[in-house]
């Protein structure tokens, strides 16, 4: 009797067991969606200076236990934006390679903490050439609680649940990416903040002033 009882919980076992690397394997890979910038023109003069915002592919976050965000190129563009209302020229690169005739090299990098910390955004304003930094700047902002969630779709979130043979393979990777979605929600307001804010620091630095001041026509008279 107790080998007949236990033999259903064994095999149970085996299959939890030989699910478990299809599950992990499931882990949802979404990409941060395209953020919209307003930026304030207020007529000034553009800084004579031409800047490549990197979008390092690589650029990822991973949800302790889930989805993977990738943040680029929507990141990178979204910086893209925010500098061009006070740079003459700003374009994206994937490569550093790519910089072509680019006078700054603009490297962004997050931090990220799934918990109730500050996120970090930092861009570090590089000379393409030598890799030397010439500035480097970080904002601070927070995840953004009120952003609204994404639609939902209860007939198919209880027709997913309710598939007994393939809950885990269908539930997981579609209640991630679900989260994902309610996640980039808060998240893609906050780096459009702190990139704004950036944004607004960097014309004012003295260093990337004075390279300015060097491509800037000289006056004859």
């Amino acid at each position: 009797m107790s080998r007949r009882a236990t033999f259903p919980k064994v095999i149970k076992s085996i299959v939890a067991a030989g699910a478990l690397p299809f599950i992990f394997a499931a882990c949802v890979h979404t990409d941060l969606p395209t953020q919209a910038v307003t930026t304030a023109y207020v007529g000034t003069t553009k800084l004579p200076i031409k800047v490549a915002v990197l979008a390092d592919p690589s650029l990822t976050i991973h949800e302790p236990a889930g989805f993977y965000d990738k943040l680029n190129p929507s990141l990178a563009n979204a910086i893209r934006d925010a500098l061009a209302a006070d740079f003459e020229k700003v374009e994206v690169v994937d490569d550093r390679v790519r910089v072509g005739d680019a006078d700054l090299l603009a490297i962004p990098t997050v931090d990220i903490p799934f918990v109730k910390e500050p996120q970090k955004l930092t861009i570090a304003f590089t000379e393409p050439r030598t890799g030397k930094t010439i500035a480097e700047f970080s904002s601070f902002g927070h995840f953004n609680v009120d952003a609204p969630d994404p639609e939902d779709h209860p007939v198919i979130d209880t027709v997913v649940d309710t598939i007994v043979p393939l809950g885990p393979f269908l539930a997981l990777p579609y209640h991630e990416r679900k989260h994902a979605e309610r996640f980039n929600a808060g998240l893609g307001p906050v780096l459009v903040a702190m990139a704004t804010d950036i944004a607004a620091q960097a014309p004012k630095d003295q260093a990337i002033r004075s390279l300015s001041s060097s491509h800037r026509p000289s006056t004859g008279k």
